[in-house]
């Protein structure tokens, strides 16, 4: 409409009272056109928050702070000893547990930007939004996969000396015979089981009867027998990219499973620890960043912003990063187990 209200005059205030009408009578069919279009442009990424609480003590530590966890795992057995017949009482030396820093491992998002211009000509007047929603979606399933990968690879670092118990699947076996597998292998470090399998596992667990009915002598309904052991049975799904090139990947094998005991009788509390480094209000600030409830920065860019493929210079846009620190450590190995169920899926 070519209104520039900054340089309204006592002249012509009044005709500009009809422009004002006229603007706010665009702008409400707009909101009624907005209104109107059918749901949303449709985002096929899965967010998975609740796994994270699931398996892991998760904490918040400031800015700072250290954490550390035990090298390694105290297999010192409990020994109580008949009273000797002389009165005697065996005296033996401790050793304390070493001790390391657990190293924090810093995720941020790219620097994803937006023209002004473009969104000023579009319905899709909530991409800024979405991308923030995606932004936080991406660490969650990146802080989910990442405890998935430090169990499922071995990786020694986030372990106390000794790694999770791999039960290998024959041929010979069915899924019954690898969860309850992998359940002999931790029950007796804990309890309250919380099996976390990829699509193709728990899709064969669904179809358990129906893919034996034919070899079957008596009913067995998988998911009963497993509540009945004390097994919740939790499908992992979702993908999300952790490279620049943004070619996703699985949170976990579609085929793999792991079964933990969230319960132990030899260690505090759940086998996987998880922390996020608080951003205090000083750093937000520095950062020009809102800080969520997840401890992680948002930040805003506003116009100009400047854009390094274009030589480095300002464009007309707005932009929008995301930022955490975390750290995670799996200090009871004792109490998971995992397997790779391809040989008969």
């Amino acid at each position: 409409m070519g209104l520039a209200p900054w340089s309204v005059t006592e002249k012509n205030k009044n005709s500009n009272k009809g422009n004002n009408k006229m603007t706010l009578h665009i702008l409400q069919e707009k909101a009624m056109e907005i209104a109107q279009t059918l749901g949303e442009p449709i985002n096929t990424q899965l967010p998975v928050p609740v796994e994270l609480q699931a398996m892991a003590d998760v904490s918040i530590v400031d800015p700072g702070e250290k954490l550390f966890k035990f090298s390694t795992l105290d297999n010192t057995a409990d020994v109580i000893l008949d009273v000797d017949a002389n009165g005697y009482i065996t005296t033996v030396k401790r050793t304390p547990l070493g001790d390391t820093a657990v190293s924090f491992k810093g995720l941020n998002s790219k620097l994803e930007y937006l023209e002004v211009d473009e969104v000023m000509n579009s319905l899709d007047l909530t991409t800024i939004g979405r991308r923030k929603e995606s932004i936080t979606r991406g660490m969650d399933k990146t802080e989910v996969k990442l405890i998935f990968d430090a169990i499922l690879s071995a990786t020694g670092s986030y372990h106390p000396g000794e790694t999770c118990q791999e039960f290998t699947v024959g041929s010979a076996d069915d899924l019954y015979d690898v969860v309850i597998g992998m359940k002999q292998y931790i029950e007796d470090y804990g309890d309250k089981f919380l099996l976390m399998c990829g699509t193709a596992f728990k899709n064969g667990i669904d179809t358990y009867d129906k893919d034996n009915v034919t070899s079957f002598n008596y009913n067995i309904e998988l998911i009963d027998r497993f509540a009945k052991a004390g097994i919740e049975v939790m499908k992992i799904f979702g993908q999300v990219s952790n490279v620049s090139g943004e070619t996703e990947s699985a949170l976990m094998n579609t085929n793999k499973a792991i079964l933990l005991a969230r319960n132990s009788r030899i260690a505090q509390g759940k086998p996987v620890k998880f922390a996020r480094r608080r951003i205090s209000p000083s750093i937000a600030e520095w950062m020009g960043a809102d800080v969520d409830t997840a401890q992680r920065g948002m930040v805003v860019g506003h116009t100009p912003v400047i854009v390094e493929s274009t030589g480095a210079k300002n464009v007309l846009a707005y932009s929008i990063y995301g930022y955490e620190s975390i750290a995670m450590a799996i200090t009871n190995p004792k109490a998971i187990a995992y397997a790779d169920a391809s040989v008969i899926l």
